[in-house]
């Protein structure tokens, strides 16, 4: 038993060491790389699966591990360490993407990849702090500066208010919240299946859109006019509409049909939740139409759609059963709701031959209005805060024709924060700070030719 202690005591500093001499290695040959994948050495096999598989489709990828840059990197803490890193990819490597590949620990509170959290009270007399992965992208101040997110010095970082923050991104960032080895295996042989397989199949050309009566207190079906708002941008899809004002949306098993049958995109708009989606039909019922534990019945192997989830607090990763200890001591920022195992946007990615690919949402309480105020025939609910991000997803591929995961949400940011009032409006703010990519930034979506 010692012996085998002992090996894979070993075996971890070995697997440390990999990371720390790549960057090394690869600034002194002065080579370049599209995507650098940030992980804890424990996970190098599944990860060194992806770099392989990323180099094989030409692109340039390496991998660095979170041991190696809190050694190498001098931060106030892990979160900021793993940002002056990315800088330095950057600088040296021209890195395009940063795929942070790690959640919290299975059984622990410990982060594999850290997350930030950012101050900013929306008045909804909920939560007060949450985590925004927008940290990781926004790197320069304006002046080319490294931006901390603390322009006040006082170690508390996007508070509203007080610090003063570039927001523009500056690199493509997602997170695939692995908590455990299995789940890092289980997205990588799906990214590899997917991007070697989904080109030119007939499932990818389906969008399902999914909607009701968002607002029952307001005339009209918000979610319904928003869904057919970003379905117009995909010409070329075969539309699928779940909605509840014509008798296709009744539950959670038409939801669970169109996926099993296949889609290359899946767009909802309705009301959220950490575990599931609702909304309610033409009566005012509210029904829930997906949630964590109808996942298990998503039987779509090779067939994972790209989610759009434009609801509050899908991509809460800091959910975890051991909540409920903070919770009975009345720590504020916890709610029964944040008592469960995983958050359902992880769910959908996680799930092993079922599921989706990559979900863009929200990491907390988002925004929707409803009508038609200007009058120029666009739902309000789509030309601002998280129905605006949500639409220009599928408006960036449709219309724009970008094919790369990472590029359609850093987009989606860049044209937000360059339209509205992000540093005087804290609505408009915290629809950039919590808008999140669960996936590989650098996924091809529809797959390599």
């Amino acid at each position: 038993m010692k012996k085998i202690l002992l090996i894979f005591v070993v075996g971890i500093l070995v697997l440390g060491s990999i990371g720390a001499s790549a960057i090394k290695d690869s600034t002194q040959k002065n080579e370049n790389y599209d995507l650098v994948v940030i992980a804890p050495a424990g996970f190098y096999l599944p990860v060194k699966k992806l770099v392989d598989h990323k180099n094989n489709h030409n692109l340039p990828t390496v991998f660095k591990s979170t041991q190696s840059i809190y050694r190498e990197f001098d931060g106030r803490d892990k979160a900021e360490s793993i940002k002056y890193f990315i800088k330095e990819a950057i600088e040296k490597w021209d890195v395009n993407y940063v795929l942070l590949m790690g959640g919290r620990s299975s059984f622990y509170q410990k982060w594999h990849v850290p997350v930030r959290y950012v101050l900013l009270d929306d008045d909804t007399q909920r939560y007060t702090t949450f985590y925004s992965d927008h940290y990781y992208s926004d790197i320069y101040k304006e002046g080319g500066e490294f931006e901390d997110w603390d322009s006040n010095g006082d170690d508390i970082f996007a508070e509203w208010g007080e610090d003063q923050m570039d927001m523009e991104p500056d690199v493509c960032v997602g997170r695939l919240p692995c908590r455990n080895m299995f789940e890092a295996r289980v997205i990588v042989n799906k990214i590899i299946d997917y991007e070697n397989n989904a080109y030119g199949q007939e499932w990818f050309n389906r969008l399902v859109l999914i909607g009701g009566d968002t607002f029952i207190q307001s005339p009209g079906y918000e979610g319904e006019e928003t869904c057919d708002y970003a379905a117009s941008f995909m010409d070329d899809f075969e539309k699928i509409r779940l909605y509840t004002s014509t008798g296709n949306l009744t539950g959670h098993e038409d939801v669970t049909e169109a996926i099993n049958n296949g889609c290359g995109f899946l767009f909802t708009r309705g009301k959220g939740g950490q575990d599931r989606l609702r909304t309610n039909l033409p009566e005012g019922e509210e029904i829930i139409v997906m949630h964590n534990k109808y996942v298990k019945d998503y039987q779509n192997k090779d067939m994972y759609p790209v989610c759009i989830l434009g609801e509050c607090i899908h991509a809460k990763i800091d959910v975890a059963l051991l909540n409920f200890l903070k919770l009975s001591k009345g720590e504020p920022n916890i709610f029964e709701q944040d008592c469960i195992y995983e958050c359902i946007a992880w769910k959908l990615v996680n799930k092993k031959d079922g599921g989706a690919i990559g979900v863009l949402t929200n990491t907390n309480i988002c925004y929707g209005t409803s009508g038609d105020i200007n009058g120029n025939g666009i739902p309000d609910d789509a030309e601002s805060l998280g129905g605006k991000l949500a639409v220009d997803v599928l408006r960036l591929h449709g219309e724009e024709e970008i094919g790369t995961l990472g590029d359609i949400h850093c987009q989606t940011v860049k044209e937000y924060v360059s339209g509205f009032p992000v540093s005087s409006n804290k609505y408009h703010c915290k629809s950039v700070l919590e808008w999140i990519l669960i996936g590989d930034p650098s996924l091809k979506i529809g797959g390599y030719a």
